[in-house]
């Protein structure tokens, strides 16, 4: 694999580990936040604010894996071509 696409790939999967860990951080800030609230703590309930940057944070992650994703299977295509070829 030439050194330029294994950078490439390892960037890639960095920033799917990257987006995964703000989702699950975001996901944890809502429930605790709404915890909090249902307990009846001075906070206020998560708002429609927090719940679209969530969303936000979940659609990041989603592109980031489907880039991943392509990248992985262009990159074995390309082995199943040259191992056919050998």
């Amino acid at each position: 694999m030439p050194q330029a696409r294994g950078g490439e790939l390892t960037q890639l999967y960095q920033a799917v580990v990257v987006s995964r860990l703000a989702v699950e951080a975001a996901r944890g800030e809502l429930i605790e936040a709404l915890g909090d609230w249902l307990c009846g703590g001075d906070a206020l309930p998560p708002g429609s604010v927090e719940i679209q940057a969530l969303a936000r944070l979940c659609e990041a992650r989603e592109r980031a894996e489907a880039e991943y994703a392509r990248c992985v299977a262009a990159l074995s295509e390309r082995l199943v071509r040259r191992a056919r070829v050998a």
